[in-house]
């Protein structure tokens, strides 16, 4: 297909990409199964880096909207990108015991999620996880996009868990997530030494995968997810 865009004016953020090529998508530009351009091309089209586009990419594939085939490419997700976006649609929690609901589902889905994921890891499953952890620690150096590579690390736990159905709840509640709790979360990151801490307790996680660990796995997430909802609480 012949990329019929214009080039950004000035320098856009991976989320403006992202929705940009959302609505290329949800305008049939490019059609439920299709394959997409390359990142290249992407990149080269829309006047942006390569990171910037894998990172809005990344973020479709969150949502749904978009999967990846080893050795193919990108490829809009076969379901209607409607039905897809209908089936997410995030709740916005507008009380207290609505986030504390919220909350609850993540600790219930997260803790049985990260043990599967320390049973069926594999080589390449530490790969996704050592490369979120790494933008992680990146993010805490610049203050700077915590919520994606949060993201990134607690999604490639689901893909880790070798389970489709865990993959797409994980889908489902990071956009929920990210959108009825984001002013919440980028306070508790940027709070004094709150994003050294977290930054700690998802290595604590990581290095439980990497060692086959489950039930430690599951007792850090635990612990993290605790003290998340502690701080979002008070």
């Amino acid at each position: 297909m012949t990329i019929e865009n214009q080039p950004f004016k000035v320098k856009k953020t991976y989320e403006e990409v992202a929705d940009y090529l959302k609505h290329q998508i949800l305008s049939g530009v490019y059609k439920a199964g299709e394959r997409l351009p390359s990142i290249r091309e992407l990149a080269e089209s829309l006047g942006v880096g390569q990171s910037t586009v894998r990172e809005a990419i990344s973020s479709l594939k969150t949502i749904g909207l978009l999967t990846m085939r080893q050795g193919e490419g990108t490829f809009v997700t076969r379901t209607e990108p409607q039905e897809v976006l209908a089936s997410f649609e995030p709740i916005r929690p507008m009380s207290l015991d609505d986030t504390i609901a919220l909350l609850e589902v993540r600790k219930i889905i997260e803790t049985g999620m990260v043990r599967l994921a320390a049973e069926r890891r594999t080589e390449a499953d530490l790969a996704r996880i050592e490369e979120a952890l790494a933008q992680m620690t990146e993010a805490v150096r610049t203050g700077d996009r915590w919520e994606q590579a949060d993201w990134n690390f607690h999604y490639a736990l689901a893909v880790s868990s070798h389970n489709p159905v865990l993959e797409s709840i994980m889908q489902n509640l990071a956009d929920t997530i990210s959108k009825s709790l984001k002013t919440s979360r980028e306070k508790l990151f940027h709070k004094p030494g709150s994003a050294e801490r977290l930054l700690t307790e998802h290595r604590e996680i990581g290095k439980a995968v990497e060692q086959k660990n489950p039930q430690r796995a599951e007792e850090a997430m635990l612990l993290h997810l605790r003290g998340v909802e502690k701080e979002m609480l008070t």
